[in-house]
Order: structure tokens, then C-alpha cells, then sequence
């Protein structure tokens, strides 16, 4: 008997009473999900006495079997290949008609992409669903050897065209699956009804069950064949079919058993599913306006968060996490995570980019020195690496060698030497046995991550970690000494692509057992949710025409000309493939089904425009759903990007703002030290762009650690030293220039103060760059020094500054170079390695002069030579204004830039500044300034929490 339902909540008063009424009872469910969702329907809880067997498809052989070794009867054993498995078995086969045929390749040049395995596996499952003879189909596909009984040898002609080659891989798939006692999936149907045919003990025994089918829509010929097996027998079948409201335009199990079985609804009434659409910009604003809906939705009292749940792309995946943690909306997700998306498979295709670029320093660096890895170094240490930067295999193991690392060294070793076997060519057993040893016994993983792990929160991680161990020593322990085998393609050598695709079906196909449920918590479904899911309030994301029906393309090997061929066969009556218009039809009515998942209301929510910016259209397959009375709009609610939010509602307060933003304003989060009583001139530019982010490096010393390779500070050393011992030859050796005392100079002065600049190659272009930016810097001095004439130089280096006092703080400081000019007065010079754009504005240089002026020394200019652009930049006094000017050199007037305010006055400014400056380090408070581009570049900007401040005191500082 067929009964046919709206909704699954239809099903609790059937399905008990059936439960109740028979004693041997099988229920058939499409899915894993869906056992434990029929235990809740039946209300069975813990280790009931009458728990009822409840099967999926691929559980029938292994459930049939177990009865007959109850009987006594030993039952042929077959090990039902998982989708690996599956890929590894048809890779095998393809591989080795490659081999015997020389023209495949060109004749099917698909044939060598990488999807290829996967695109026939797909449809090998399709034809043997269908229960196609090998020997029908290459019939039906005009094979050329013209014999009803076709060994559809690598002699056959027809193989070089696609439909021919999928007929002779199906052949020889076939065979290969009996000859080493192994099933395919879609074949388990096919299996039992075998068994059922060939043991009377078993067809006599099931003649007192009831076999009870839940939530199928229609059935392949296997499964119908084996129904039909069952009938025969005696077996009493129910099979309770969702109703999609498509009529007899859709082929389902309605017409599949129109002459046998007779059909009941169970709906007393034709109920329509409630509709509130939701139209928005694009899938962010889509999210959160779902998510907005949601709040007012549980603040209504309509619902609760365990009433809902929500059905999202696969490609929404983060973004759905991301804005429901925002919105501090509990969810859990249905299924397990996949071992793909676990920290393990996201370290080993880190270690694999490592091992393809050739473990390149920085990254390795980075890499192995992370927390994650636990490698504290010495600073000793990091000093060699940074001056060394190892790079290449080669380069790492003599260098940790060198230095005694022996757990870093073993790790590298071992990781490259996993890589190395997997390139030379690795059999599936092998690849998983080295996988498991270097991620459990070498690198250590879980032990790594249970160092790391101090809260509970992240005891999830520690879990995926040892699960996924678990999962590779699992499935190398199964490889290795599960009966039956795998046969010779367990054998197989293969390549390296081919060894990392197979790891990928792998992770792509196993789950880890799905999380605890969070308490009031929605619930999320990818892609996908059970037939029997029951809530609410059900959400349908991204219900657009990119979703539903999305792109469906004739499958290469077997499109829809084929299948045409096939069907007309008359030694293949019963079969069919489903076309391209009915694999739209599966998808329409699947997308029904979903519509009535929602028991009091169903919401759907798309987005006019994609991540492109291209237009996207509502599903159509809603039209045809609200023309049939399957539902009806009750609502919509619209928000284009234009629009900030919906019509007439409001920010939710602690999601959207802060929680006490409407009533008060938020206070910046000050600094607070203990009063400071000295100050250093050198940091007057750090404390004006933002007290906070000086008390950050100055006062409490907070830097991020060094980056490896090129040091800046050193440099600015470097360029201090060579300056000095340049002007000293040069004041010394009237006939020199300054080029050629740099020339001079140069190698002595980066062997003593930066000597990896010559030793390490890495550097080299380093060493060249700022050697040609020295040589440059010493043309403008020595233009400047011969616009000097004749007035009479002395020079000092390194200069302590006169104390500035203000209040009860002093302020100190150290002038790199002042030039004492008889009869004039002296000029201020500091050397800087960056660009002169970094000094429009800075104070430096004026506070320097202030400090003399105070003490009435004369400085007529203040001045900043860059060598990042070879500029000289500064302020000069009002009345040495033309004096200055007359020092440009002529060859290089565009690098020589006397900025138009006046020394005078922008000492004043830098002494208003130290004012201020004095009041903070006396209080020891420093509040954080928040100017946009000082914030932009800010490595200190969690700290200070900007993003928290209301946008009215922001603007005030900006």
C-alpha cells in the first residue's frame, strides 16, 4: 500500500499504530539521519525492548545476511565498497584499458582530466541502480561486435567512442566486482533480492515481516525489482511517499506501482505551507536580514531557536557561521564536520604547499615557529636564522643539523620525505599507513593541540583532531587487513596527482559524528535535510534559479541521446534513465518537499545580485508551487542594498550596536602606567599621532615579534656608522668627495655592523639597493657642502641635547649630526632610512631646536635626509631663509624641500606639544587618538577597541 503525506508530522499517528501492530518489523529510510528521526516519531528512547529494525538500502544485504546466519546459513560475504573505495576500483580499470589502447587518449581526450574517474563512477551507479545486463546496454549502444553475448574485450571498436568505453568499463566492472567478492552500492538491492531467490529458509521466514518504506518518492529499477520479490513472497509492504503536488507530469512511485499497489492519503486536508519571502541586496544583507527576522520572530513569543531551522548552501557556509555569531543566535549543524574542514587536513595541505614551493624560509618559518607547533627558540637562535634564512630541503636539514634541533629537524625530514614517496608513486595501503605516522607519531598532533587547548571552548578541536587520527588509522588498519580485499587495485602504484585525489574523496567523503546540540539552538542543514525533519519554522537560503534547478548539464558518457537508445531497447523494458527534463523534475520535487518541512511557517530568502555583482532571479520552481496550491505568500520582506534596513524597524541593540549605545556613550579605553617623570624627544612624532600607541611601544615595550630576513633597525644602525666615518674622511681629505669616501667605506662599515648583507645571498639585493641609495644621498651633501663655499664647517656626532624641563618632567634627546657654521649659527641634521613622506609633519627635528633655543643656541635649520627617495626635507629660520635656499645643489633642485612654515614657529607647536605630553607621563594616562590613517596602519588596534566607539566620538577626533 502507498500512502502519500504533505507534511512529515502526518506520519506520527500511521507509523505508531503500524509499529504497534506488527511484531517483525523492517522500516526502510533514506538516511542516517532519518533512523534517528524515526525513533523520535515512534517516541523509542535508550534500550527499549521493542526496538524495530530500521534500515537504509545499503544496510539490506548486511541486514538479510544476518537473519540467515540466524537460520544457520552461512551467507556469501561481500564487502560493499565506500565511495574511495569505488573511485580507486574504477580508476584501476580505466588505467589499465589505457595501457592496451593506444588511441583512448586521443579518441576521448577527457579521458586524463582529473574529474574523469568520478564522472563514470557516477554513472556506472546509475546504470547498475537500473539493473542494466552488460550485455543489453552494448546492444542497445550498437556495439559492433554484433554478439548477444558480448565479452566487450579492448578488441571491441566501439570503445574508442565514449558510450562504447562506459560499456566496456562497466563490463569489466562487473567482472572485477565477483571475481574479489565486492559490491557496489548501488547494487545492494540487486544483492538481497538475489539471496532472497536463492534461500527458501529466508523467503519463509520473512513472510511474517512488514517492511515499511518512509520518505521515498520513487525508486530505481533494483530496489523496485526487489519489492516486487518481496510481494511475491508474501511480505506485507508500506511504502509512505512525500507528495510534491505535481500530478502524473512526475514519474514517482504513484505510477511506478499503478497496477499492484493501492493508494491512501494520509493528509485528511489539502494544507497549504506558509510563505514569508524575504528579497534582499546580496547573501550578506540576505543573512543578516534572516537573522534580524529571527530576533523579532523569538522576541514575538512565535517561536523559539530549537523550533527553526535553516538550509544553506554549501558556499554559505562561513558566511552563515560568521553572521549568526554576530547576531548571538545559537545554531548546531545536523551533520559531523567533514575531515576536509578539520585543522589536520587544513595543516597537511599547508605542509604540502610548503613541500611544492620548496620550503621556502618565510613561510617555513612562520610555519614550523607558530604556537600551534610549540618551537620556542632562543633569541641567539632566531638572530642565526634571520641571518642565515634557509631555504630549500637541503639548506633547513644542515642547518638544524648544525644547530642541534633534532625535533624540527625530524619533522622536516619526515615531512619531506612523505611527499617525496607520495611524487615517486604510493599504493593506497602505504599512503595512509605514512599519513597516520607522520601526523600521530612524528608531528604529534594531538598532543600539540592538547598543550594548546586551555579553555573548554576549544575541546571541539582537540575532538575533530583525535577523531580524524582515528579516521586515518581506521582506513589504513581496513585497507590492510579487511576480508575481502580490494584486490589488485589496492595495489596499484598511484601517481602523485591520483594519490592526492584519492585523499581528498577520502576527506571529502567521511564525517566525524556530529556535535551535541546545543540547548535552544537552531538547527543547520547543508544543502540538504532529512525527509523526516520536522520544525516549525523551516528556512529555505538562496532559493534562486543558481540553487534551484542551478546548472544541469547531459552527463558526458551517457547524455540524453544515449539514454534515448537505451530506452527503446526491448530487451531492456522497465529500464529508464532519467533525462535531462526529469533529472529537473527530481530536483522541483525535492525543492516541494522542503516547502513543507515547516509545519506553522516556511521562509524563503534570496538575493537580487550575486558576489559578482551578476542578477539573480527567484527560483521558479516556487511559481509552479504556489500555481499548484502547495503554499501560499503570507508575508515579504524587502531590503535592496539602498536601504540601511526594512522599512520602519529598528537596530537590535548588542547584535547591530553596542548595548549601552543609546544610552551613553562609550568611554575610550585609556592606558594607565605608572607616572613617568622622563620623556625622549626621539618620540614626540609617536605620542602626537596617538598617546596609546606610544605608551604601547614606548613605556610597556608591546612589539610583535621580529619578521625574519631583511632588518630595518639594523640598518638604520648601518647608515648612522657610514655616514659618520664617511664625513670624517671626507672633512679630513680636502680632495675627496663624499661618493668615494661611501666607496671607501662602505664594506668595512656592512662587515661590522651588518655583515649578512655580503654572506647571505638573500640579502645581496638588499646590500645593492642601499648602497646605491647612499652613494645618491652623498651627491646631495656634497652639493650641499659645495654650495657652502668657503664658511669655515665644524661637525659633531651623536650630540646630547640640552634637558627641556617642563612641569617635573625632563625631556632628553641625541642629535645625529650638527653642522656649526661661523658667524651663522647651526644646522640640525638626522639621517632617516625610509622615505621623506613619513616627515611632513613631524616634530622631531623642532623639538631638537627648541631644546637649543632655550638654552639660546642658534639653530638656522632643521633638516631630514631620506634615503628611501633621496630627499631633504625640514624648516629653516626666518632669517636664514635665503641662505638656506642658496645651499640647493643645481643638479638636484627637486630633492631638496624647505617646507613653508618657519622653524620659529613649528619649535613653538613641538613645545605645546611636550606640554601636553608632560601632562600625560605625570598622570600616567594616555587616551587613544583616533585619526584614520594612524588606525589603518595600527598593530595595537584590539587593544584600544575602536570599532566599539559610537561613530559621533569618533568623528569628534577625526
Amino acid at each position: 500500500m502507498i500512502h502519500t503525506y504533505r507534511f512529515a508530522t502526518e506520519l506520527e499517528e500511521p507509523l505508531k499504530e503500524i509499529h504497534h501492530e506488527h511484531k517483525d518489523l523492517i522500516f526502510i529510510v533514506p538516511s542516517k539521519e532519518d533512523k534517528n528521526l524515526l525513533l523520535e516519531i515512534l517516541s523509542i528512547e535508550g534500550l527499549a525492548h521493542d526496538f524495530p529494525a530500521i534500515w537504509r538500502w545499503g544496510d539490506l544485504y548486511g541486514g538479510l545476511a544476518d537473519i540467515l546466519r540466524r537460520l544457520g546459513i552461512r551467507p556469501p560475504i561481500k564487502r560493499q565498497l565506500d565511495p574511495p573505495d569505488h573511485w580507486l576500483v574504477v580508476r584501476h580499470l580505466v588505467q589499465n584499458t589505457l595501457k592496451t589502447s593506444k588511441d583512448l587518449t586521443d579518441a576521448i581526450p577527457a579521458i586524463r582530466q582529473p574529474g574523469f574517474i568520478e564522472t563514470i563512477g557516477k554513472q556506472l551507479h546509475e546504470l547498475i541502480g537500473e539493473d542494466v545486463p552488460q550485455e543489453d546496454l552494448a546492444m542497445a549502444l550498437s556495439c559492433k561486435n554484433h554478439k548477444r553475448i558480448c565479452t566487450c574485450d579492448d578488441k571491441c571498436p566501439n570503445s574508442i567512442n565514449p558510450t562504447g568505453f562506459l560499456c566496456n568499463i562497466y563490463g569489466k566492472y562487473f567482472s572485477y566486482l565477483d571475481e574479489n567478492d565486492l559490491a557496489d552500492s548501488a547494487q545492494i538491492p540487486l544483492l538481497s533480492k538475489n539471496l532472497l531467490l536463492e534461500f527458501e529458509q529466508l523467503r519463509r521466514h520473512l513472510k511474517n515481516y512488514a517492511f515499511v518504506l518512509v520518505g521515498f518518492m520513487s525508486f530505481m529499477k533494483s530496489q523496485h525489482e526487489l519489492l516486487r520479490v518481496l510481494d511475491e513472497i508474501g511480505v506485507a509492504i508500506d511504502i509512505y511517499k512525500p507528495d510534491p503536488a505535481m500530478g502524473q507530469s512526475f514519474y514517482d512511485v504513484e505510477q511506478q506501482f499503478a497496477e499492484s499497489a493501492t493508494i491512501c492519503k494520509i493528509s485528511k486536508q489539502d494544507k497549504s505551507a506558509n510563505l514569508h519571502l524575504i528579497a534582499c541586496g546580496d547573501s550578506r544583507q540576505e543573512l543578516e536580514t534572516l537573522a534580524r527576522n529571527i530576533w523579532f520572530a523569538v522576541e514575538k513569543g512565535c517561536f523559539s531557536f530549537s523550533d527553526m531551522a535553516i538550509e544553506i548552501p554549501a558556499s554559505y557556509r562561513k558566511i552563515t557561521e560568521e553572521v549568526l555569531d554576530v547576531y548571538r543566535i545559537p545554531w548546531t549543524f545536523n551533520s559531523g564536520t567533514l575531515l576536509s574542514e578539520t585543522l589536520c587536513w587544513d595543516l597537511l595541505m599547508r605542509l604540502k604547499k610548503l613541500k611544492d614551493e620548496n620550503w621556502p624560509f618565510s613561510f617555513v618559518f612562520r610555519f614550523f615557529f607558530s604556537p600551534f607547533l610549540g618551537f620556542n627558540l632562543s633569541d641567539e637562535l632566531l638572530e642565526l636564522l634571520n641571518e642565515e634564512m634557509p631555504s630549500g630541503i637541503k639548506e633547513w636539514r644542515d642547518f638544524l643539523r648544525r644547530n642541534d634541533m633534532k625535533d624540527l629537524l625530524n619533522i622536516i625530514e619526515a615531512c619531506d620525505s612523505f611527499f617525496n614517496d607520495i611524487k615517486e608513486g604510493i599504493n593506497a595501503e602505504k599512503l595512509f599507513e605514512k599519513l597516520f605516522e607522520l601526523l600521530s607519531d612524528i608531528i604529534k598532533v594531538q598532543e600539540k593541540v592538547q598543550d594548546l587547548i586551555t579553555d573548554p571552548k576549544y575541546d571541539e578541536t582537540l575532538f575533530e583532531t583525535a577523531k580524524f587520527l582515528e579516521a586515518i588509522e581506521r582506513k589504513a588498519l581496513f585497507l590492510k587487513e579487511s576480508l575481502p580485499s580490494l584486490g589488485s587495485a589496492q595495489r596499484d602504484l598511484l601517481s602523485e596527482s591520483e594519490a592526492w585525489e584519492f585523499l581528498y574523496r577520502f576527506a571529502e567523503e567521511t564525517r566525524l559524528l556530529p556535535p551535541k546540540k546545543q540547548l535552544n539552538s537552531i538547527t543547520l542543514y547543508i544543502d540538504n535535510s532529512p525527509v523526516l525533519a520536522t520544525h516549525s519554522l523551516y528556512t529555505i537560503v538562496n532559493a534562486t534559479t543558481e540553487k534551484w534547478p542551478g546548472k544541469i548539464i547531459e552527463p558526458p558518457l551517457l547524455n540524453d541521446e544515449a539514454r534515448m537508445m537505451i530506452h527503446e531497447n526491448t530487451g531492456l523494458a522497465g529500464v529508464h534513465l532519467p533525462l535531462r527534463h526529469e533529472r529537473r523534475q527530481q530536483l522541483e520535487a525535492l525543492f516541494r518537499r522542503h516547502l513543507c518541512t515547516g509545519m506553522d511557517a516556511t521562509w524563503i530568502t534570496y538575493s537580487t545580485i550575486d558576489a559578482q555583482g551578476k542578477p539573480r532571479k527567484l527560483s521558479s520552481f516556487l511559481e509552479g508551487a504556489l500555481k499548484d496550491g502547495l503554499c501560499e505568500v503570507t508575508g515579504k520582506t524587502e531590503r535592496p542594498l539602498s536601504k540601511l534596513m526594512p522599512k520602519g524597524e529598528r537596530y537590535l541593540r548588542e547584535s547591530e550596536v553596542p548595548q549601552d549605545k543609546l544610552s551613553r556613550r562609550r568611554r575610550k579605553p585609556v592606558v594607565k602606567v605608572k607616572p613617568k617623570f622622563k620623556g625622549y624627544l626621539s618620540d614626540i612624532d609617536a605620542w602626537a599621532q596617538c598617546p596609546a600607541l606610544y605608551a604601547y611601544k614606548s613605556i610597556l615595550n608591546l612589539y610583535q615579534p621580529k619578521e625574519a630576513g631583511f632588518d630595518p633597525q639594523r640598518c638604520g644602525i648601518l647608515f648612522h656608522q657610514l655616514w659618520q666615518k664617511a664625513w670624517s674622511k671626507r672633512l679630513t681629505y680636502k680632495d675627496s668627495s663624499l661618493e668615494a669616501c661611501i666607496e671607501e667605506v662602505w664594506e668595512q662599515t656592512v662587515k661590522s655592523v651588518y655583515p649578512s648583507l655580503l654572506s647571505n645571498k638573500k640579502l645581496f639585493r638588499h646590500n645593492e639597493r642601499l648602497y646605491a641609495q647612499a652613494k645618491r644621498l652623498a651627491l646631495i651633501q656634497e652639493g650641499i657642502k659645495s654650495n657652502l663655499g668657503n664658511f669655515s664647517i665644524s661637525q659633531y656626532w651623536e650630540v646630547e641635547l640640552p634637558t627641556m624641563h617642563v612641569d617635573a618632567v625632563s625631556f632628553v634627546g641625541r642629535a645625529d649630526r650638527i653642522d656649526c657654521l661661523n658667524e651663522k649659527g647651526q644646522i640640525l641634521w638626522d639621517y632617516k632610512t625610509g622615505g621623506s613622506h613619513n616627515y611632513e609633519s613631524s616634530l622631531q627635528l623642532a623639538a631638537y631646536a627648541s631644546a637649543f633655543m632655550k638654552n639660546d643656541i642658534e639653530i638656522i635649520g632643521a633638516l631630514y635626509l631620506c634615503h628611501g627617495n633621496s630627499m631633504c626635507i625640514g624648516h629653516v629660520s626666518k632669517e636664514y631663509k635665503d641662505f638656506i635656499k642658496a645651499l640647493v645643489p643645481e643638479d638636484f633642485p627637486e630633492n631638496f624641500k624647505i617646507k613653508r612654515e618657519k622653524l620659529e614657529d613649528i619649535a613653538k607647536r613641538a613645545e605645546e606639544a611636550l606640554t601636553k605630553w608632560a601632562e600625560d607621563l605625570m598622570s600616567g594616562s594616555f587616551e587613544p587618538h583616533y585619526d584614520p590613517k594612524t588606525c589603518q596602519e595600527c598593530q595595537y588596534k584590539t587593544f584600544c577597541r575602536k570599532s566599539e566607539i559610537g561613530g559621533e566620538e569618533r568623528q569628534d577626533n577625526e
